[in-house]
């Protein structure tokens, strides 16, 4: 897609562009609704990028435009947070550019044409690839690359969260921005652990579904998750979860709601599961590392209670993942990818059983709803 990305830019602004560069997406692995609590996660960057052409420009004015959309220009000499009314991108520039600026660096005028490769309802966090591809069109042509790669994903999280108005952790922007399968344990939210393993399952196929099942109007269920946990990390005495343990929350179930204990119950375990899928993989035990996902999946079915909306069954994540489950003889791993209530799940499905797989998921959710997806390791730039 490169040269069209360029020839595409040559022709909205009329000149060469002076670089390009790639942004990958994200499937999670493990690690379910942990990261904003200070846990455990594995996540892959996924094949499915965002694409940019980009120049310098004068007197702090970027200039944007993505396939299939209109071009349209904002001046960040101003980056206060402000109510969008041309396109909600301008949110994530102006917020990158603020927590930039904030913090010592350099931000200035660009232009950029933009194609994305992920479908809508891919659930592969195509805001987070955006972020950090701006991220890095900042870093390249103001900063000389001398922006941590931490720094670039932590100005994509303030954007959206002051900015996009998203509660989020770290997660997104981090397995977008790592390359490969990446292990985030935030105990240390400032200074992130992250370990890179690379491991390319190859005799499997990772297919991601979109279930058709939208995210509108879901808001509250998904605070609900966050105010579930925070709630719990408080009547323990603290601010997240990660400062408590499972034991002092058995010993003192009676204080908890049921979804505040349901949900800080998951996330005690999923962190353990975390750990174990990483010494899984480490050591090619795809075996051990499909039965970690397997009961991910059941936890945020059982205890995060996100799998469906309201007990709605038919048409949801967990119909899908039942059905995903079947049609490989349960021989691979389903679960949910993402924040859940809505959207995609990812599977990993034996190549030997991948034509079946396919044939009945697209016979399900529609040809377009379904697609084979890879770890991205590298990104060309």
């Amino acid at each position: 897609m490169k040269n069209e990305v360029i020839k595409n830019y040559q022709k909205l602004y009329s000149k060469q562009p002076e670089a390009y560069l790639q942004s990958g997406g994200r499937f999670e692995l493990l690690g379910n609704h942990t990261d904003h609590n200070h846990g455990k996660t594995l996540a892959a960057t996924c094949s499915l990028m965002i694409e940019g052409a980009f120049s310098k420009e004068e007197n702090n004015i970027v200039k944007l435009c993505s396939k299939g959309q209109c071009q349209f220009e904002i001046d960040i000499t101003d980056t206060e947070p402000r109510e969008e009314t041309v396109d909600r991108s301008a949110c994530f520039i102006r917020g990158i550019a603020d927590y930039l600026k904030k913090h010592g660096y350099k931000v200035g005028g660009f232009s950029i044409y933009t194609e994305s490769l992920v479908p809508p309802g891919a659930g592969v966090s195509s805001s987070a690839a955006f972020e950090i591809l701006l991220g890095k069109v900042f870093n390249k042509l103001y900063n000389d690359n001398k922006i941590s790669i931490l720094d670039l994903c932590k100005a994509g999280q303030y954007a959206e969260n002051n900015y996009f108005g998203k509660k989020s952790g770290l997660l997104d922007q981090i397995a977008c921005a790592s390359l490969g399968i990446s292990y985030i344990d935030f105990g240390n939210i400032e200074q992130p652990k992250i370990d890179i393993i690379h491991n390319d399952f190859d005799q499997y196929q990772f297919v991601i579904t979109d279930t058709g099942k939208s995210h509108a109007g879901l808001s509250d269920l998904y605070s609900s998750i966050f105010d579930d946990m925070f709630s719990a990390a408080k009547k323990m005495g603290h601010k997240f979860l990660r400062e408590c343990s499972l034991e002092q929350l058995e010993g003192n179930s009676e204080i908890f709601t049921e979804g505040e204990y349901n949900r800080a119950k998951h996330f005690f375990e999923e962190n353990i599961r975390v750990e174990k899928g990483l010494n899984c993989l480490k050591n090619n035990d795809f075996a051990g590392f499909f039965e970690c996902v397997n009961q991910s999946s059941l936890s945020s079915k059982n205890l995060l209670k996100n799998a469906m909306v309201r007990g709605q069954y038919r048409g949801s994540l967990a119909e899908a993942i039942d059905i995903s489950n079947a049609a490989m003889d349960h021989e691979g791993a389903s679960k949910i990818n993402g924040g859940g209530f809505g959207g995609s799940i990812i599977s990993i499905v034996p190549l030997v059983k991948l034509d079946k797989y396919l044939k009945v998921m697209r016979n399900k959710y529609g040809e377009d709803h379904v697609f084979c997806v890879s770890i991205l390791n590298k990104v060309e730039e």
